[in-house]
């Protein structure tokens, strides 16, 4: 049985012993749910990597094959298996939520703004590894806009240091760089320096993982999830703050700074312009400075 598989098993498994769903609830939550287990991985997609984009392309596919009321009750069946999944840190993100079942519209998600990032990246969750360890985590989501699965994948021996880039498999087998800023360099150099020290303290010497655990090991995916929700609520924030709001951020910062979106769409490994188009979000300043600088009436008139 697939891992995807056992989640719905498991999912089942709440909706009769916790819920007390009825056998006929079961049954269409399972047939739903089955179905669109079979459409991503006829996909080749990996539930923790589904995205907004691979929402948007579900809801598209469904509408063309089922009456509207049916799409509406598959919808809601995978955004409660989703929301399951999310609470056992199981995905980082309940990509259906941004799904409004009156029309099957979308909502951008949150993106960080100048200000919460440099928050994001002075805050530590403790003086320990694992405070150094999650800092680094969020400043490499942040600088390379990777998923969090590729993100967590990442070996040390990937790791082109003078070239500044990562050697990656993405969504779909699909290979692509990630590049570090100079300060990403400078400070994979201090984390390595202490996850050195973990693995030496806990006698490991093959471990080939970036980011690893406090046991040494691998940093597993449900971690993440933790980890994203100290931090959020550490700092305050209501807003919704997952790995993809830092990839969603990586692209909006691009953009808003003058980044050519096809370069933002291969950074972020997309194969079409319109998923990169889902992902970016042009603030009001930037689109005054952009025509400030552009139009030849405005720039006439600071002349």
């Amino acid at each position: 049985m697939s891992e995807e598989h056992q989640f719905l098993e498991d999912f089942l498994t709440y909706l009769d012993a916790e819920k007390k769903a009825s056998v006929n609830t079961q049954t269409a939550y399972g047939g739903d749910i089955e179905d669109f287990l079979s459409y991503i991985e006829s996909k080749g997609i990996e539930i923790q990597d589904f995205d907004l984009h691979d929402t948007r392309e579900y809801v598209r596919f469904l509408r063309q094959n089922w009456a509207e009321k049916t799409v509406r009750r598959r919808i809601s069946s995978v955004r409660t298996f989703f929301s399951f999944l999310q609470k056992r840190s199981l995905v980082s993100d309940n990509v259906f939520s941004s799904v409004s079942l009156s029309g099957s519209s979308f909502h951008l998600p949150s993106v960080l703004t100048q200000k919460e990032v440099s928050q994001l990246l002075q805050w530590r969750s403790d003086d320990g590894f694992d405070g150094i360890r999650n800092h680094f985590l969020f400043l490499f989501l942040y600088n390379t806009g990777a998923r969090i699965s590729e993100a967590l994948s990442v070996n040390v021996d990937s790791i082109e240091r003078s070239l500044r880039r990562i050697r990656i498999t993405g969504k779909g087998g699909k290979i692509r760089f990630l590049f570090l800023s100079p300060v990403t360099v400078d400070e994979l150099d201090a984390y390595l320096k202490e996850r050195q020290h973990i693995l030496e303290d806990k006698g490991i010497i093959n471990e080939k993982a970036l980011f690893i655990s406090s046991r040494g090991n691998r940093l597993p995916f449900s971690s993440a999830h933790i980890i994203f929700n100290e931090a959020k609520e550490s700092l305050g924030w209501q807003k919704e703050f997952t790995p993809h709001t830092l990839r969603h951020t990586f692209a909006t910062h691009l953009i808003d700074n003058g980044a050519d979106i096809r370069v933002v769409q291969s950074l972020l490994g997309h194969e079409s312009i319109s998923t990169t188009q889902i992902y970016t979000h042009v603030s009001r300043s930037s689109l005054h400075k952009v025509y400030d600088e552009c139009h030849p009436h405005a720039k006439g008139e600071k002349e």
